[in-house]
């Protein structure tokens, strides 16, 4: 009788979610999952006899189903309350971590990767500029002892150590983050590193250019919110996930920030209206832009090359150069060799977290 009543509740549930489907209007952006979503797919012979109607079909019906975010959730009750130790890419780890799953990788295009760096990195050195690459080990390898008894977890060294036998100079964070691995280094709810672990991987650049490194009490430090969940608890839906605290480091409040070549300027590389919003990591450098340029009190210009784990970066070197410019590749579409000559760039970091510097298509057009 009791799986009869259930069954019944899970098709009244379902029957109710077609018919809100159909009177309520389709969304066409999800601000947890921060994507598009799919709208209802065009329809002809051609795209019904392919198949494409009918997977695309499938995908719009996955987006637009009432309540999304709430089935989600309930998947994601249920999912542990069977005992399950991951739910939709996400590893439940210890201490309230929930750590993206990394398992594998195309090793052609991560081979593609490091021979257009290397590429990059030999045309510089013939200009008289340096190139260092920080691929940045993640949770899934710095907290690996926080994962559940035999998850599959790719080894992320083994990608570092492919990049520095390349020939590459290879700055690697992993042992200083593992050294501190018991400190805030990882948000529990989002796949980036905090601003402390940010601060690590700075200080081994810092030593690695043969530079001074000033002690963290020398930096102001703010909370910027205590109210963040992330990337991985809006792919859980998880209820009992915590709320992450976001911090800035800064010497000083100001700075003069140019985005895009002059589209957007602004007087600070915090950009605190995301804080009101749900991406709340988008208040480094305003999320990601194709180009950013701040200037500092320092000598020299250097480059970054980068993924989102940068923008939490940047904040500790802006005051170490004349201009720090950032790139993102997913978004620039320019000549990276003619920028570097442009701008009068003397320095430059290629900053990935390991698994981005493996996946990143873009990242091949980097020495064109």
């Amino acid at each position: 009788m009791r799986n009869i009543l259930t069954v019944a509740l899970f098709c009244l549930l379902l029957f109710a979610g077609g018919i809100s489907g159909v009177l309520l209007p389709d969304r066409e952006y999800s601000g947890n999952e921060k994507r598009m979503l799919t709208q209802f797919p065009e329809f002809s012979a051609n795209e019904l006899f392919s198949g494409r109607f009918g997977s695309r079909l499938e995908t719009y019906l996955s987006d637009q189903f009432p309540a999304r975010d709430g089935w989600v959730t309930i998947s994601t009750l249920a999912e542990r309350a069977l005992g399950k130790k991951e739910q939709a890419g996400v590893y439940f780890a210890d201490d309230g971590y929930l750590i993206e799953i990394w398992t594998d990788y195309d090793k052609k295009q991560f081979e593609k990767n490091i021979a257009a760096v290397k590429h990059l990195a030999d045309i510089a050195a013939q200009n008289g500029v340096s190139l260092k690459v920080m691929p940045v080990s993640t949770a899934a390898c710095v907290l690996d002892d926080k994962l559940p008894a035999y998850a599959p977890n790719a080894d992320q060294r083994a990608v570092i150590e492919a990049i520095k036998k390349a020939g590459l100079d290879v700055i690697d964070v992993t042992d200083a983050l593992r050294a501190a691995r018991n400190e805030y280094l990882f948000y529990k709810t989002d796949h980036h590193w905090t601003s402390l672990g940010a601060y690590y991987a700075y200080t081994e650049w810092m030593r690695s250019r043969g530079k001074t490194v000033l002690p963290l009490s020398e930096w102001t430090r703010e909370a910027l919110c205590n109210d963040f969940r992330g990337t991985t608890y809006i792919k859980t839906g998880d209820p009992f996930a915590t709320y992450d605290t976001i911090e800035a480091y800064y010497r000083k409040p100001a700075h003069h920030v140019d985005y895009n070549s002059g589209y957007y300027v602004t007087d600070t590389i915090y950009e605190r209206s995301f804080l009101n919003g749900s991406n709340q990591y988008g208040v480094f450098l305003n999320s990601n832009q194709s180009t950013t340029v701040v200037s500092g009190d320092g000598e020299g210009k250097l480059l970054i090359i980068k993924d989102s784990y940068a923008n939490t970066f940047a904040q500790f070197v802006v005051d170490d150069f004349e201009e720090t410019h950032l790139i993102d590749m997913r978004f620039f579409r320019g000549s990276v060799r003619k920028y570097i000559e442009r701008n009068g760039i003397t320095e430059i970091l290629v900053l990935y977290n390991a698994p981005n510097f493996t996946a990143d298509a873009d990242l091949t057009r980097v020495d064109r």
